[in-house]
């Protein structure tokens, strides 16, 4: 009689396979799947991050009314901006993993710098309107902007509208009137004296 004789040691090696796989899987799907939303103060990450030095002389407005009486010349302009946790995006990784204000700033810098080279292609002299678009979905503050960290980089998703001229002034401005005050008033001349002669003085009696 034959008998079949099966090698213990496989199916412990393929469990051993699958519960390694498992604790990867795991230990990776956080990291994958973190997905924070954040809402970032505009003043506060300009301040911290190059965007003056990246506008130079463009105007940037926030919030959907900004862009109001202004003279369009590229609508609807979506630019996404990417932070990562590497050295000014080259190199090594930070030694220390940069907070999720941090990363964000550093996607905000990157969107503004989309949105500037844009604005300067097409001759536009300010950026207005500007919005968070994260995956079409409509953020509208003028002064905050939304933001998604991960575990190694964040993402901020902006929607802008290019112009040419300063908000809210008319291309051609009417002409100031300049006020002139009133002469004054004229003051009438006293009348010329007038001279009655004087009598004739008499002659002396003869003695």
């Amino acid at each position: 009689m034959n008998f079949l004789v099966q090698n213990p040691s496989r199916p412990i090696r393929a469990a051993a396979a699958i519960a390694v796989a498992t604790a990867l899987a795991l230990l990776g799907s956080p990291a994958q799947a973190r997905n924070v939303r954040l809402m970032e103060s505009v003043p506060d990450t300009i301040r911290v991050s190059r965007v003056h030095d990246i506008l130079g002389d463009l105007d940037l407005r926030f919030g959907g009314d900004s862009g109001r009486g202004a003279n369009i010349v590229r609508r609807d302009v979506v630019v996404k901006g990417v932070g990562t946790t590497k050295l000014h995006d080259v190199g090594d990784d930070d030694k220390v993993r940069p907070s999720d204000h941090d990363l964000c700033a550093r996607a905000f810098e990157d969107a503004i710098t989309q949105l500037a080279f844009a604005a300067r292609g097409a001759r536009a002299t300010a950026i207005v309107g500007v919005v968070s678009n994260y995956e079409g979905r409509l953020f509208d503050d003028p002064g905050h902007f939304e933001c998604h960290a991960g575990a190694l980089k964040a993402a901020v998703t902006l929607r802008a509208q290019l112009a040419i001229d300063p908000v809210g002034v008319p291309v051609v401005s009417p002409p100031v009137p300049v006020y002139s005050p009133p002469p004054p008033a004229a003051v009438p001349l006293p009348p010329a004296p007038t001279f009655q002669p004087l009598p004739p003085v008499p002659a002396p009696a003869p003695n």
